[in-house]
């Protein structure tokens, strides 16, 4: 039996922009830096945090 790979949270457009070697330095201008729930649900996310690795957060969790 396979045990399931945890996916990754994805990226914020700012670190997704900041991989291109012209634009390193967006990755300080990420705003996605909590999870934000859905007003009125349990559980439920409206947006995940970044999981872009140059975030202390997410080098703690890989």
């Amino acid at each position: 039996m396979i045990a399931p790979v945890a996916e990754a949270p994805p990226r914020s457009a700012e670190c997704t922009l900041a991989q291109r070697p012209d634009y390193k330095g967006l990755h300080r201008d990420c705003r996605q830096t909590k999870d934000i729930p859905l007003p009125h649900a349990s559980g439920i996310l409206l947006q995940r945090r970044c999981g872009c690795t140059c975030h202390p957060w997410a080098r703690r969790a890989s």
